[in-house]
């Protein structure tokens, strides 16, 4: 708002009236008034309440993305370091994991280089196919506190069915915490899960990545009820990383907090350029703290120390998920009937799924996991998961195709759409766990993009270049 303030007083000899005022603490950084800034409410009649004024996403210059947002550089200058050191140890780990050899081969490991470049290639393409621009994209103030308030109701009721049952659970949850190797997989199963419905949970993500979309992005303050509910959100994300034993379900609450801000508040410096490090670190100290409630009263016998375990036990999910993949499609690789891994979309669709797949059938990778490794390792190595779906050219298709996603979607989150700043953070955390899984084509970002879209419309923005609003501010009609 303060360099729109200067460009005013700069033309205030010439003219009167350019402002842009905050109206309410709620409302944030507001429109006061159409006719101030120059534009028509005509341009939609989601800015047609004027006296609510409307909240401006990507107004204020901002930084551009650090260089690991890019999916391109996060995939080369980090997955692929990740996915050759976890391919190397490997071979000295995979006994320890219950695997019944080495499945890395030449062939295997060239053929997991060969899915990530054309996941590159996609990505390169899909970026390129969109314009690269600076938008600002206009919602109604109120409008938009509505919808946070809506979709963070059903959050928190699909959470309390989810998590209800553990009520009558006390012992349980006592037993959990005091070490009970078996608690933990006692407690998943009396979750009250409703397929369908409890999916719902999913929608946090997409609260809180707009909610961190309007504050770092419009100078958005939420009021009190907003920070109440964030606040409950976030405590019963933790609740299901801990006791549900889900810990991927905090790291997509964080990325959804964080990578809008990351993105576009923080200066480039050697603080930020190394924050793919510090990341790494503080994802070990989380999965630390929650693999000692969730195994190490069952493994501590065979380990001199915590650290021995859990350091081992980190790395392991990465290279027995290489290892799986690459024997999977070694012994079983392209004779699947149905596709299991790259359609959980439609194979884990509640009614839809047990038709295209009944329930009881065993997967192909769960034949691999139970005859050659182990079912408490089941990752299925995300490059190597289309070529277990599908033949090797409708694979390798498939790997460009998503890649035109991601890559897509990052050049929405460049512009500064709404749906890109929304969609980005699932979508980047999937790209940074690519070793283990495919992340965007799983069940559980099914609600994440149906969330977005549901968001998006309800808000009706309105997006125009950021050059073309200036010029209207500077030059009213």
């Amino acid at each position: 708002m303060n360099f729109v303030s200067r460009r005013c007083k700069r033309e205030r000899r010439q003219r009167k009236g350019c402002s842009i005022d905050g109206e309410g603490g709620s409302a944030g950084h507001a429109l006061s008034s159409a006719p101030a800034l120059g534009f028509s409410m005509a341009l939609s009649p989601a800015l047609s309440a004027h006296k609510r004024g409307a909240l401006i996403v990507g107004l204020k210059p901002v930084t551009s993305p650090a260089w690991w947002l890019d999916p391109v550089r996060a995939t080369v200058f980090i997955v692929l370091p990740i996915f050759c050191l976890a391919a190397y140890f490997n071979r000295f780990n995979y006994a320890d994991f219950n695997a019944s050899e080495d499945f890395l081969t030449p062939q295997t490991f060239g053929l997991g280089l060969f899915s990530m470049a054309l996941l590159i290639l996609g990505m390169t393409v899909g970026r390129s196919l969109q314009k690269r621009q600076d938008v600002v994209t206009m919602v109604d103030a109120g409008r938009a506190e509505k919808v946070l308030v809506a979709i963070g109701w059903v959050t928190i009721i699909a959470y309390a069915l989810l998590l209800g049952t553990l009520v009558t659970q006390i012992s349980l949850v006592l037993e959990l915490i005091r070490g009970n190797a078996g608690a933990g997989s006692e407690l998943r199963r009396v979750l009250g899960r409703i397929p369908g419905i409890t999916s719902f949970i999913q929608f946090g993500m997409v609260y809180l990545a707009l909610l961190s979309a309007l504050v770092a992005m419009a100078n958005y303050r939420p009021p009190l009820r907003i920070w109440v509910m964030t606040v409950t959100i976030l405590i019963v994300t933790l609740l299901r990383a801990l006791l549900a034993s889900e810990r991927l379900a905090m790291l997509e609450a964080l990325a959804a907090m964080f990578v809008i801000p990351i993105a576009y508040w923080w200066r480039p410096s050697l603080w930020r350029g190394l924050a793919p490090l510090i990341g790494v670190i503080l994802v070990f100290v989380a999965f630390a703290a929650g693999e000692y409630f969730r195994s190490w009263q069952y493994y501590q016998a065979f380990y001199d120390s915590y650290f021995a375990f859990i350091s081992q036990r980190f790395f392991g999910y990465f290279s027995t998920s290489i290892n799986n993949g690459a024997g999977a499609y070694i012994l079983y690789g392209q004779q699947s009937p149905v596709p299991e891994i790259t359609s959980a979309w439609v194979t884990r669709f509640p009614i839809l799924g047990q038709i295209i797949k009944p329930t009881g059938d065993l997967s192909m990778l769960d034949t691999f996991l139970l005859t050659y490794a182990s079912p408490e390792f089941n990752n299925p190595g995300g490059f190597y998961a289309a070529y277990l779906d599908y033949t090797f050219v409708i694979a390798s298709a498939f790997m460009v195709l998503l890649g035109l996603v991601i890559g897509g979607v990052y050049r929405s989150f460049q512009n500064k759409t709404l749906v890109g700043l929304m969609l980005y953070p699932a979508v980047f955390l999937g790209q940074t766990d690519f070793i283990r899984l495919v992340y965007v084509a799983d069940v559980r970002t099914l609600p994440v993009f149906l969330g977005v879209v549901i968001v998006n419309y309800a808000l009706r923005p309105v997006a125009m270049p950021r050059h073309r609003l200036l010029a209207t501010i500077v030059s009213p009609r």
